[in-house]
């Protein structure tokens, strides 16, 4: 027994030590995190280079991943390839339309004009692509990164650790963004600000920030509900589950002052999910001396959250003429280039060809969707590199078992945020873009470490048979008969 004992202990240490690989990833996502979610403005330089430089440390943890892992790791690279795909199509694409661009300047009278002279729809164009290189592969750079998340964890423990950093990191966002509403500054800080006042913490545009607040706020209540399902759990009240919770409700409850119609909304309506989630967990389970309390204060809150989201709604209406000739502008572009679009960034320039009158005069960056925008920027080859990976690694997961409450509960917000991407612009936020990946490798990979043995996670082939010059342990080769008389004796 007490050999036995000693060797789950050993196992136990194996499995939730980190590897050099591990501890690699970790710092580098904390790090990265922290930049993304404190240098939130969509263009910031700092924070795409930051992206970029991680970035290219990727394939070096994988190396070292791949030669410090104690268990089997076969088509390691050919996951590694499979995963980043949609960056590689997009540099593709941004690369061959350096060389494409659609505008050329003329002269006429001695005043300089843009002119726009037709391309094959069948090849990837750029306007101005040079410029928008930056942009480009430094996302691509935070794509790499968080796929680390998906193949470096051998164990749930990782998560376990990281998480709760990640949480921290953006309830503090919350905070500074609830301070500087309380102070009412001009701008947010690092910004040079956007001249209106619809911005919060670090985000120049609160509905991204919503669409940050909908991701983490899942992960808070998933975390929350996690401490009382181990089997050595303590009493609620007594474990780090009530700080996850306030957390969760702090995240949710900023919805309140976001301008944003749909992700202000949509915030608030997650929240009270989650917040339903919560009561029902505490009615069914019977060890916890205040599952009552706990059940009836969250149900109470999810009715009201969820009452508070309608009226929000309802109450408020961003669809504007300027809105409706913004999208029409950008599915006009999507007809006209609708296999790879006019590249990154295109659409502030191509608005005065193809925008309403209404229109002139001003300079808009976003299209009002992220939907449109894509289909405008990136054409069907680009919109199917974005969604064919969220949608397949989802269904991946669907198609096996269903019963993994964490994965479940942080592919809430994952679906939400794709919702939102129809009416509005999430992903143009690095930050948002940051975490949607982060938090579905994690929410999937968790499910992959929960679902099987630690050393069959990563093998194709998880039953190996050595040939016998190889083995080290007595082995039987000969005949199984037992002698008759000997089995008697």
């Amino acid at each position: 027994m007490e050999a036995n004992d000693e060797f789950m202990r050993r196992e136990k240490l194996l499995r939730d030590s980190f590897t050099p690989a591990e501890w690699a990833t970790f710092a580098a996502i904390l790090a990265t995190s922290t930049v993304a979610f404190w240098l939130a403005d969509p263009r910031s330089f700092w924070l795409l280079g930051f992206f970029l430089i991680v970035g290219c440390f990727t394939p070096l943890i994988l190396k070292l991943h791949e030669n410090t892992h104690p268990f089997f790791t076969d088509y390691l690279w050919t996951k590694f390839g499979l995963l980043t795909l949609p960056g590689w199509i997009a540099l593709l694409q941004h690369f061959v339309g350096l060389f494409r661009d659609p505008l050329d300047l003329i002269t006429f009278e001695g005043a300089s004009f843009l002119a726009l002279h037709d391309y094959s729809e069948w090849l990837p164009v750029g306007v101005d692509a040079s410029g928008n290189s930056l942009t480009v592969i430094g996302h691509i750079g935070g794509l790499l990164i968080t796929t680390m998340l998906f193949l470096v964890p051998k164990s749930r423990a990782f998560f376990e650790r990281i998480l709760p950093w990640l949480c921290l990191l953006a309830v503090s966002t919350a905070v500074f963004g609830l301070l500087q509403y309380t102070l009412a500054t001009d701008k947010a800080l690092g910004t040079p600000g956007t001249g209106r006042s619809d911005f919060f913490g670090f985000f120049p545009y609160d509905g991204h920030w919503a669409a940050f607040a909908i991701l983490w706020t899942c992960v808070c209540f998933a975390m929350s509900l996690l401490t009382t399902r181990y089997d050595d759990s303590p009493a609620f009240i007594e474990s780090p589950g009530p700080l996850y919770l306030s957390g969760g409700l702090l995240l949710g409850g900023t919805g309140i002052l976001v301008q944003a119609r749909w992700p202000g909304a949509l915030l608030i309506i997650t929240t009270s999910v989650m917040l339903l989630f919560f009561a029902i967990h505490f009615l069914r389970i019977k060890n916890d001396p205040h599952r009552i309390p706990i059940a009836s204060m969250t149900g109470l809150f999810a009715i009201l959250a969820f009452a508070g989201g309608l009226i929000k709604f309802f109450r408020l209406n961003d669809a504007t003429a300027e809105r409706d000739e913004l999208l029409q502008s950008a599915w006009h572009l999507f007809r006209e280039q609708p296999v790879f679009g006019w590249g990154m960034d295109s659409f502030e320039k191509l608005l005065p060809f193809y925008g309403s009158d209404l229109l002139v005069g001003e300079s808009y960056a976003r299209a009002g969707s992220d939907l449109a925008q894509i289909l405008a920027e990136f054409g069907i080859v680009g919109l199917l590199a974005f969604a064919a990976l969220p949608i397949a690694m989802i269904i991946r997961y669907f198609t096996g078992r269903k019963d993994i409450q964490l994965t479940n509960h942080i592919l809430i917000g994952i679906v939400v945020l794709l919702l939102l991407a129809v009416f509005d612009t999430p992903f143009m936020s690095p930050a948002v873009l940051f975490s949607f990946f982060a938090l579905l490798f994690t929410a999937l990979r968790w499910a992959d470490l929960s679902r099987k043995p630690i050393d069959e996670v990563d093998a194709a082939r998880p039953v190996l048979v050595a040939p016998a010059s190889e083995r080290n342990a007595p082995f039987h080769i000969g005949s199984q008969k037992q002698d008759a008389n000997k089995s008697e004796r």
